[in-house]
């Protein structure tokens, strides 16, 4: 019988004292923009260490699937649910490699389990906003095109279309008065694409000061209306997926939550049902996880 210390090897890292606490924390936007440690912004490192939660392969099945025109991607919109630490942003994150064309198809068939049609690189179209990073007032700035947003809609418009993108949505970015489908029509059109939006909620609750042009909206109530516009437009499309990322309603910005559960449900009709809700990590799954992150 072999022993405990032939069966598990600890990785390299925890051999070393390299496994810092802080490391768990990932960010969807430092992978984004390239300055994310390379357990995350490493396609190859990333999959290596993470652990194939049903979840996890659900979410990637389908989304390859939508994305290439497949008859498995029905679903036009996934939405995540689970706790704050629950594994969203884990999901975010590898659904952004495997969009970019980054993914090695051994390690795609070592997570799904069977052979999938690989994304080639450049082939969809990303934005990836998370809530925490939208700012109304300072904003967010892109140094290389000398262009700041301010709104979710600024945001998407300037990944999808650059500069150019960016230049559709300047004057609503003014008025705080929120586009349509005509806007994703131009920025996107019948092309692939992923948008993928994170804990918007955290941003309701600062929109809430903010007032439109008009005075009789703030910019939560164009941001919520965004949102709908653009669930319309992915489910009108074949190649479109958005997902969205949802806290329970026990943690924080419960109201903001609450209020964009409520949207999403009146939102079922014009959707065609075109929805799908998945929980990133189950309970059971807790201790796999860790124990494959931990040892090889």
């Amino acid at each position: 019988m072999q022993s405990i210390f032939d069966l598990c090897q600890p990785r390299d890292e925890v051999l070393k004292g390299e496994l810092r606490e802080d490391i768990f924390a990932a960010r969807l936007k430092d992978v984004m923009d390239g300055t994310a440690d390379p357990v995350y912004g490493d396609a190859k490192t990333f999959f290596d260490n993470t652990y194939p939660t049903e979840g996890l392969k659900t979410l990637l099945t389908d989304s390859i699937g939508r994305l290439v025109g497949d008859a498995v991607g029905k679903n036009a919109i996934v939405r995540l649910e689970t706790a704050f630490g629950g594994g969203k942003t884990h999901n975010l994150i590898a659904l952004y490699h495997l969009a970019k064309g980054d993914v090695d198809p051994r390690a795609l068939e070592r997570i799904l389990g069977q052979s999938r049609v690989k994304i080639g690189a450049d082939q969809v179209r990303i934005a990836g906003v998370v809530g925490s990073d939208l700012d109304p007032t300072i904003g967010i700035y892109h140094e290389r095109d000398d262009v700041t947003t301010y709104t979710l809609w600024g945001e998407i418009a300037y990944q999808l279309g650059g500069p150019a993108g960016y230049l559709l949505v300047a004057e609503t970015e003014r008025t705080k008065a929120a586009p349509g489908t005509g806007l994703l029509e131009r920025l996107v059109g019948d092309r692939p694409a992923l948008i993928m939006i994170d804990e918007i909620a955290r941003h309701l609750r600062a929109a809430l000061a903010v007032p439109t042009a008009t005075g009789r909206l703030t910019l939560a109530d164009e941001t919520v209306a965004f949102l709908m516009s653009l669930l319309e437009f992915a489910a009108s499309k074949e190649r479109c997926l958005v997902v969205l990322t949802l806290a329970s309603e026990s943690d924080a910005f419960a109201s903001e939550t609450s209020l964009l559960r409520q949207k999403l449900a009146e939102t079922q009709n014009i959707t065609a049902r075109q929805e799908r809700v998945l929980t990133p990590t189950a309970g059971g799954e807790i201790y796999a996880i860790v124990t494959h992150r931990l040892f090889k």
